[in-house]
């Protein structure tokens, strides 16, 4: 497992929860392990990575080793910058899509990206991924 899978699967576990130790939680992230000792390094990495970016706080108690959000995870913003072109191709797929369902009110501008526009193109990628999956199973 990488410490990017790990990165993944903390992320998810922590859109839920706001505390994390591995006595308790390792198996809420890894539910089945083919390499606890591995995995478990995968994932220290991946809490490492979380508290440098001030995301998580690390405790200790009672030789028990405890790392806790610092805020909700959907409490931290983030900033970046793209190209016009890229913005274009994003507003392309989103309003192809919206066109395709007869829904007008989700078209976005391509020079002016929001946040929805971006969970309606995540929405859009996990729909189609879901039923890619589907058709090669």
């Amino acid at each position: 497992m990488t410490v990017l899978e790990s990165f993944e699967k903390l992320n998810e576990y922590f859109s839920a929860n706001s505390c994390f130790t591995f006595e308790d939680n390792f198996r809420d992230v890894i539910s089945i392990s083919e390499n606890e000792q591995l995995e478990k390094a995968s994932l220290t990495c991946a809490l490492k990575e979380l508290e440098e970016s001030g995301i998580l706080k690390s405790s200790e108690i009672d030789n028990k080793k405890f790392w806790i959000l610092f805020k909700p995870l959907d409490s931290f913003d983030q900033q970046i910058e793209i190209s016009y072109l890229l913005a274009a191709g994003i507003s392309s797929v989103i309003n192809n899509v919206c066109d395709i369902v007869g829904n007008s009110s989700d078209k976005c501008d391509p020079k002016n990206l929001t946040e929805r526009d971006l969970q309606n193109l995540l929405v859009i990628a996990s729909k189609a991924s879901e039923e890619n999956l589907k058709e090669n199973a």
